[in-house]
């Protein structure tokens, strides 16, 4: 594409891009998230990553997000997303592997989730060409930063939500289980972006991209160890509310199997949702005072 340059200490645009250097992006993002816990999945025994990846329980994110461009191949973001996350294990398709323990198990959830984040995206293509090209049209980009995110799983009893963490279905924070502590609903998390962005012009550009998160937590989901003796509701709660969790701690298909001290959920992997996503960048005129950078 610019193999017809002769390159010297001078760069060069390409179809008039010019250098992003000191100018600041607005961003707005869609996708389309997935939970990626204990809770469905695909057949077979569950694992890592996007072996569980299901289409069936896609559900939306959108984002706002300011960038600023330190250079033309690093950019500093900071910005915030609501998303949307769940799990069914009804929604496994049961063909008698191992997948049936969880299809059995007969779970479900669903959670809000609010993310604030900080990163950096380098833009490898014109790293190793930044000082001959101003901009190309299309650029890859890795983005890596830190965030905290905040979640608060329910599921539907009766017709009726209801929050299942102030429920301890586990047994967290009672004296016999003392190494089960209340998990918190607002963890940091590790984002990791992978994709490329084309820029139609000096003003609009249009990113494509896949985002992984590294949590911090095996509870969005709400389960992550072993099923308890449903009796120590009763002992710890009201009538009222020990009668809703012994109904919710397990919902299973064969409840006959149900022990206390049987696994429910492989507690070695944290729970984690990854995004595909849009996103529309808007370049601003780094004139205006609001947010020219002081240099």
């Amino acid at each position: 594409m610019f193999t017809g340059y002769v390159f010297s200490q001078q760069t060069y645009n390409i179809n008039g891009l010019r250098d992003l250097t000191n100018y600041w992006e607005i961003n707005a993002s869609v996708g389309a998230n997935e939970f990626l816990g204990d809770l469905g999945g695909t057949k077979g025994k569950g694992q890592d990553w996007l072996k569980d990846y299901t289409y069936n329980v896609n559900r939306i994110l959108a984002g706002v997000s300011g960038t600023y461009n330190i250079n033309n191949w690093l950019a500093a973001d900071v910005g915030f997303n609501f998303a949307m996350i769940s799990g069914a294990d009804s929604l496994i398709h049961n063909t008698g592997d191992f997948e049936r323990w969880r299809w059995y198990r007969n779970l479900s959830f669903k959670s809000n989730v609010y993310e604030g984040y900080a990163d950096l995206t380098v833009y490898p293509v014109m790293l190793m060409y930044h000082k001959r090209v101003e901009l190309f049209r299309f650029n890859p980009f890795v983005t890596v930063g830190v965030g905290v995110t905040h979640f608060n799983p329910r599921t539907k009893l009766d017709g009726k939500w209801v929050y299942l963490q102030p429920l301890n279905l586990e047994g967290e924070g009672f004296p016999e289980y003392p190494d089960r502590k209340p998990y918190a609903r607002t963890k940091i998390y590790i984002p990791i972006n992978f994709g490329v962005k084309y820029y139609f012009n000096n003003r609009f550009g249009l990113s494509a991209g896949m985002m992984s998160r590294v949590s911090f937590t095996d509870y969005m989901d709400d389960i992550s160890t072993t099923y308890i003796d449903p009796q120590l509701f009763y002992k710890y709660y009201t009538p009222e509310k020990a009668a809703i969790a012994s109904q919710l701690y397990s919902r299973s298909l064969t409840p006959w199997k149900v022990k206390p001290d049987i696994e429910k959920a492989d507690h070695t992997d944290k729970d984690s949702y990854i995004t595909f996503y849009l996103k529309l960048s808007i370049r601003l005129d780094k004139k205006l005072y609001i947010y020219y950078p002081i240099l």
